[in-house]
């Protein structure tokens, strides 16, 4: 798919959009949807279209960006990631944003732990950074502290690179640090520690990271060894094996790490049913889960339904239903 491809006239787009949103909201034939949206999502909108996140905060969303274009149709990215993510919040709680990208998580979590908690987002792309800012500034969050910057197993500077496949898609999420062709997009930002940063920034607790860093996991938790032993935040982790295994890793190795700190592992799936605990990591190709030490709360692991997450995906739409733009 060309990311510039040409829009569609001007008096088709409103509807398009506006029956990709209805799809999206049933949640029905995700499967059937998700190539329309990558097929027409590029051509349906000459600038960004403005959205609503589940918590009621305005995000908004530029086609030509894979991520971004998926929020827009479906309400959000990872709709049960996202969903249990906020399950894992209390008021007052201190959650860290690895891989923010233009905020989804963040803001989700900036109205979740209120005035008294905070949330620190790490964002090495500054095109990425810079949305992530715009999209703070709107909404008003004066809770979210964010930084430009890769976690890593130093404080140093990194060069990531963005694969030539998924430029084209427009994937501003898969900028990594793992060594790319000579076609691939490539940049420098800063890297730091976790354990740098907490001590920076005085952190007395950390309840929960997020982490979705293409394949530097292992780095980052290097890089947190401190903090972790410390407080044992939950931590919802994205584990994807050509990822870790382009960094020179591996599941089997990012266990033996994380095992040390005393955690258990609960694998993300559509439903409750087919979520569970997990041993360890070997063999997984991809998966998201959730780490943690103790019982994880009921309202994670049973009380919902498969729909659930959907439903309250698309519950910010309803503020001002499915259009806000129209051109």
């Amino acid at each position: 798919m060309d990311r510039i491809s040409k829009p569609l006239p001007a008096p088709l787009r409103p509807p398009l959009r506006w029956l990709l949103r209805r799809w999206g909201a049933t949640g029905r034939k995700s499967s059937r949807l998700y190539p329309l949206i990558e097929k027409f999502g590029p051509r349906l909108a000459t600038r960004p279209m403005r959205s609503r996140l589940p918590n009621g905060c305005v995000i908004e969303c530029d086609f030509a960006d894979f991520i971004q274009r998926h929020i827009y149709f479906e309400g959000l990215w990872d709709a049960v990631e996202a969903f249990l993510f906020t399950r894992l919040i209390e008021p007052g709680m201190t959650v860290i944003d690895a891989g923010a990208n233009v905020g989804q998580f963040t803001m989700l979590a900036a109205t979740a732990v209120g005035p008294r908690g905070s949330v620190h987002s790490f964002e090495p792309v500054e095109r990425n950074f810079a949305r992530l800012q715009a999209n703070l500034e709107a909404n008003r969050l004066t809770n979210v502290h964010p930084v430009r910057a890769a976690l890593w197993n130093e404080d140093t500077e990194l060069t990531i690179g963005l694969p030539a496949d998924r430029e084209a898609k427009g994937n501003s999420g898969a900028w990594t640090i793992a060594r790319q062709s000579a076609e691939a997009a490539r940049l420098a930002t800063p890297a730091m520690r976790l354990d740098t940063y907490a001590a920076r920034a005085g952190l007395a607790r950390v309840d929960l990271i997020k982490m979705d860093i293409q394949g530097a996991e292992p780095f980052a938790i290097a890089g947190a060894r401190e903090l972790l032993h410390a407080h044992h935040p939950a931590i919802l982790m994205e584990l994807y094996e050509p990822c870790l295994a382009a960094m020179g890793s591996g599941g089997r190795e990012l266990w033996e790490e994380l095992r040390q700190f005393g955690y258990a592992a609960w694998r993300i799936d559509s439903s409750p049913r087919r979520c569970g605990p997990i041993a360890n990591f070997n063999g997984i190709h991809y998966a998201n889960v959730i780490l943690h030490r103790g019982a994880l709360p009921d309202r994670v692991t049973r009380e919902w339904e498969r729909r659930t997450p959907k439903r309250w995906a698309c519950g910010g739409w309803r503020l001002n239903p499915y259009l806000t733009n129209r051109s």
